[in-house]
């Protein structure tokens, strides 16, 4: 039974779409402080849970699709180890998605029953997108996907994942204030690097994707990757000059800027596995930042 369970949680990607979960919070947490209404706990909640759980869905069916090139790049994933069957994973698949679904119908429910109708068409729309860049990534009735365009594929991803803040902060009706655009420009950032470095490392099994890396070389694709990591640093501090977060709270998000720094050994030693978890980590520590910035000013 624990193993099956670790097979799912492997096929889920359970961390990752935790981070997910996170992000919304995040988004909610910057527009509205610490304190939040009853009503506003099951939005964010169920948000923060709909975006996990579709996360989990994409997840397996990523690696359904993916199965063979997985077992190049990745054969303990649990579909090429066979700890788990293609059958199965579609389930998990399904009931991830049907929970995902139930999960935001919930809170756009609890926001028109408040009133907040420009809250609700925010929230569906910005959910509505996030799934037409994930099916455009991937692909569909035969078309090939973004992930067969390189770097606009990277791009793709990193914009989804930006979105999770914007999605928080629109249940709480802010969807476009300073403080949440410029974490999702942050998340964005960090992101766009990381898929790119994630690239670099799969490249042996992506013989049937033209990903930049295959395209250039994998020299080259570091060399971007590394200014991208550069261009995300800066972002991250930006905010902070600009006066949106006091200039003092930098030094909040500074240990995810010395992280971002490391990447640059990393990538030089060509050990692309190490680089792009450094940024993963980056990016969970600046936003812990960010959240001790905020508790700070209520």
């Amino acid at each position: 039974m624990a193993s099956r369970l670790k097979a799912y949680s492997d096929l889920f990607r359970f961390e990752n779409a935790l981070t997910g979960l996170i992000g919304v919070l995040i988004g909610a947490i910057v527009v509205n402080g610490a304190t939040f209404e009853f009503s506003d706990v099951i939005v964010v909640s169920s948000f923060g849970i709909s975006v996990m759980f579709f996360m989990f869905c994409w997840n397996a069916y990523n690696d359904i699709t993916d199965i063979e090139n997985d077992a190049m790049n990745r054969p303990d994933r649990p579909l090429p180890s066979g700890r788990l069957s293609v059958n199965s994973a579609r389930k998990g698949m399904y009931f991830s998605l049907l929970v995902s679904i139930t999960s935001l119908s919930f809170g756009l429910l609890e926001l028109r029953r408040g009133g907040d109708l420009t809250a609700v068409y925010y929230s569906g729309g910005i959910w509505l997108l996030a799934i037409i860049l994930l099916v455009s990534y991937e692909g569909f009735s035969g078309l090939s996907g973004l992930k067969h365009k390189g770097l606009l594929g990277n791009l793709c991803i990193a914009l989804a994942i930006g979105m999770d803040v914007i999605f928080g902060a629109s249940g709480m009706g802010s969807p476009t204030d300073a403080k949440v655009i410029s974490l999702a420009l942050m998340a964005v950032s960090f992101s766009f690097a990381r898929e790119l470095i994630k690239d670099i490392e799969d490249m042996d099994g992506d013989y049937d994707r033209a990903t930049y890396p295959r395209n250039v070389g994998s020299e080259k694709a570091r060399s971007l990757a590394w200014i991208l990591t550069l261009t995300a640093f800066i972002i991250l501090f930006i905010p902070f000059l600009s006066g949106i977060f006091p200039q003092s709270h930098a030094l909040l998000v500074a240990p995810g800027g010395v992280l971002l720094m490391m990447v640059k050994t990393k990538l030089y030693i060509s050990d692309d596995r190490s680089a792009q978890y450094l940024i993963k980590r980056s990016l969970q520590v600046s936003m812990a930042g960010v959240i001790a910035s905020v508790f700070l000013l209520a």
